[in-house]
């Protein structure tokens, strides 16, 4: 069996970026190819990212389909990036909808949230109550277009997705306005047989890193990593960061299973444990 492809962010993006440009101008994929002069797979690989294209070529579909601008800048400018492993993207479309694109791509999903439920188990009215405040109204309606999107993928499966939550981000939750919905609605995700929810005692948090991370898995093996700041979110793809990762969730899954497993009770609230 062969390794999952490693997809690197930037070759992502430009890649959707290039097949929603095509499509956007309704011109068909095999009539493109022949007017820039290569075969219909070669271009379908451009646009699906299993093939990294060279920025020349890149310019040359973009003068096609007449793209120029702030557009063409924005292109270009992520193309001299399409060969690194690692990538910081601001506030976008495409930056939000690199998160759902490596989501599709893994058989895995797991979440590390040390301070604050992950998003995919926030109630709506967290975020209603707590829209950000240098954010744009685009910036939010993007972000819960995303939300909406994943939470809803998340609910119908059948990807898998685990969840390791410390105990210091439950007993935060618990002190929400909403506290009872929000114990509820991570009752109902726990209760998915695709989905396990784990309480990593505080003890344990010393072992991983200090921000929230998501991690993408694909046939057992780490494909993605991402995690957000105020104003961008990191993709890394880089093996021994990869494996960095993979090695934390390890440990913490252990740690879990170690102290938590049997409890499963903290604040009142009985965990229960997904197969």
């Amino acid at each position: 069996m062969s390794l999952p492809t490693i997809r690197r962010p930037a070759a992502l993006i430009v890649s959707a970026s290039l097949r929603e440009a095509r499509e956007r101008r309704k011109i068909g994929l095999r009539r493109l190819a022949d007017k820039l002069g290569v075969s219909p797979a070669r271009l379908s690989g451009w646009e699906l990212g299993t093939h990294i294209p060279h920025p020349p070529n890149v310019a040359h579909i973009l003068g096609f389909l007449g793209i120029s601008g702030a557009e063409y800048q924005r292109f270009m400018e992520l193309a001299k990036h399409l060969h690194d492993d690692n990538l910081i993207t601001g506030e976008d479309a495409q930056a939000f909808s690199l998160m759902w694109t490596y989501e599709q791509l893994a058989e895995r999903v797991v979440e590390w949230a040390p301070f604050c439920l992950p998003d995919l188990l926030r109630t709506p009215q967290h975020f209603d109550r707590d829209p950000g405040a240098d954010e744009s109204p685009s910036c939010r309606e993007l972000e819960s277009l995303e939300r909406t999107v994943r939470q809803q993928a998340m609910l119908n499966g059948p990807r898998r997705y685990l969840f390791l939550i410390s105990e210091e981000a439950v007993r935060a939750a618990s002190n929400e306005a909403d506290a009872e919905e929000q114990i509820q609605r991570l009752r109902s995700a726990a209760s998915l047989l695709h989905v396990t929810v784990r309480i990593v005692p505080t003890t344990a948090n010393e072992l991983s890193p200090p921000h929230a991370f998501t991690l993408f898995e694909n046939r057992r093996t780490s494909i993605a990593v991402a995690f957000k700041n105020v104003h961008c979110t990191a993709y890394l793809t880089e093996k021994v960061l990869l494996d960095k990762y993979s090695d934390t969730v390890g440990a913490l899954q252990r740690q879990a299973s170690t102290e938590a497993a049997e409890a499963d009770t903290l604040d009142g609230f009985t965990w229960g444990r997904a197969s």
